[in-house]
């Protein structure tokens, strides 16, 4: 699926800080995956694009201008793997801006959501028995 996304000049733009929790499922969906993963926020009507190094918000209804953009993810920033992963955020719309006290708490459900639709998949190796010596 292709998809054309408009951003424009953003109206707003200011750093962030998201929890490592919430940054660790994002990081860890993204990297499982080939392509973008299409994230539906459904109690916002809102499509979150999850790529390598951006989060970007469409309204549901008009998916070829962005709302809002989460990107320039900094982990390395942190003193500790606990502490809050900071981030630039750019509002490109009016809409973006009423979204910015609620979207971080949605955004963590719908993730959570998610991997427990698409549980990764384990990692353990097939174990082939020896035959022992006596």
């Amino acid at each position: 699926m292709e998809l054309t996304v408009e951003y424009g000049p953003p109206i707003l733009s200011e750093m962030r800080r998201m929890p490592a929790a919430t940054y660790r499922s994002f990081h860890v969906l993204v990297q499982r995956s080939d392509s973008p993963l299409f994230l539906p926020i459904r109690a916002l009507q809102v499509l979150a694009i999850l790529e390598h190094h951006e989060i970007t918000f469409l309204h549901q209804d008009n998916k070829q201008r962005a709302l809002l953009r989460w990107f320039h993810f900094r982990p390395q920033d942190r003193l500790d793997l606990l502490a809050p992963v900071p981030f630039e955020g750019h509002y490109y719309h009016p809409q973006g801006l009423e979204l910015k006290v609620r979207l971080p708490a949605e955004f963590e459900r719908a993730l959570a959501l998610f991997e427990e639709k698409n549980p990764a998949r384990t990692l353990t190796s097939p174990v082939s028995s020896f035959p022992l010596k006596k």
